[in-house]
């Protein structure tokens, strides 16, 4: 911990470290706009050329410091429109099947809140602990089906509440056209009986946590069809319940506005052999065995803890992630240009943080994600 300093205080630090700084008034204009873990201490690492002794620079300026912050927001905001493709993807395959097969009828419009609908996990298995990666992110995939949120008594109260966009009015069925009788185990509006609320609008309401539990319980006619839109077959469906807890750590880091280049996922987040053994990934945790407190027995632990780059492999399996070549082909040329190199290569340095110091690897990267 630190105490609290001015950005005129930390301008005399960065000065007495020899860090050149030619504009003091940009420097605090752009401190005062910008979070300043995320343009220095976020970034100090690959700016200090000897990383093993104290911070004091040489060639360094704080436009390096800039360059490396403007280029992590560029491409951190190009990595959330591929994600946003993605997820309206997933969003629109779930409702357009699930509707297809359970709610083809204006009376049975409510039916994606029916448990019944759906897998009950813990059900189904004998012994739940042997459902995939239970010991590290599935448990409370397994142990809260009853407690979903479609499932939930006041799901549609809340969804008309909380949501503007969906009117009353707008939802209702006009009793003088239909007859409407809320089907059994499904949620009702409290105010108004006639009000149904569909899928494909409840849908854009749900986060994507919701929306990664809503996968593991769809029922096989409906996750077959999910998976089939993303070039997948039945047996994959492990792989990519797997994949969207990937995709789920790389959105929450960017759109929290981390830095994208230190971004790794949790090493709680298990990764299945047949993922890493599809796309060669190199997670930094291997699998191991873990003893249980209860019984005393072991337990395996899948490997864990992926980079950047081993994470947009798993991101290109479904969208074409080629936009990212430009922010990256970008930065590289401006470090070459403006960098005063003395002991260290600072383009080794950030792409050997993000996973790969190749930077012929990243260009295959794009590339093939773009022929996918």
């Amino acid at each position: 911990m630190k105490p609290f300093k001015t950005v005129d205080e930390q301008y005399s630090i960065l000065s007495t470290r020899r860090l050149k700084i030619k504009d003091k008034n940009f420097f605090v204009d752009y401190i005062n706009k910008n979070n300043y873990f995320n343009v220095m201490n976020g970034n100090e690492n690959l700016l200090i050329p000897d990383r093993t002794s104290s911070k004091v620079y040489k060639t360094e300026t704080f436009d390096d410091f800039v360059r490396l912050h403007q280029f992590d927001k560029e491409f951190s905001g190009e990595v959330l429109n591929i994600l946003h493709n993605f997820e309206t993807r997933l969003r629109t395959s779930i409702s357009k099947h699930f509707s297809s097969v359970f709610c083809n009828k204006i009376e049975d419009t409510m039916q994606y809140t029916n448990k019944d609908k759906y897998k009950n996990l813990k059900a189904i298995y004998a012994t739940t602990e042997n459902y995939m990666l239970f010991h590290q992110q599935n448990g409370k995939v397994v142990k809260t089906f009853d407690e979903f949120d479609l499932f939930d008594n006041e799901f549609l109260n809340k969804l008309v509440g909380k949501h503007d966009f969906i009117n009353e009015k707008v939802f209702r069925i006009d009793p003088k056209v239909m007859k409407y009788t809320p089907p059994k185990n499904c949620s009702r509006y409290r105010k108004d009986v006639n009000v149904v609320v569909p899928i494909w609008v409840a849908i854009e309401t749900l986060s994507f946590g919701t929306l990664k539990f809503m996968c593991h319980y769809l029922p096989k006619v409906v996750i077959d069809r999910v998976l089939n839109d993303f070039n997948l077959v039945p047996n994959d469906r492990d792989m990519f319940l797997n994949t969207l807890d990937v995709i789920n750590e790389l959105r929450n880091k960017c759109a929290h506005f981390s830095l994208i280049n230190l971004f790794l996922t949790s090493d709680r987040v298990g990764i299945l052999p047949i993922l890493i053994t599809k796309l060669e990934l190199k997670p930094i945790n291997k699998e191991r065995k873990k003893a249980r407190i209860k019984g005393g027995r072991y337990i395996k632990i899948s490997a864990s803890v992926l980079n950047l780059f081993d994470t947009l492999k798993v991101l290109a399996l479904y969208e074409d992630i080629s936009s990212l070549k430009k922010p990256l082909k970008k930065v590289i040329y401006q470090n070459n240009r403006y960098f005063k190199k003395d002991t260290y290569d600072l383009n080794y340095r950030l792409l050997e943080r993000m996973g790969n110091s190749e930077y012929k690897q990243w260009k295959e990267l794009f590339i093939k994600s773009k022929c996918n």
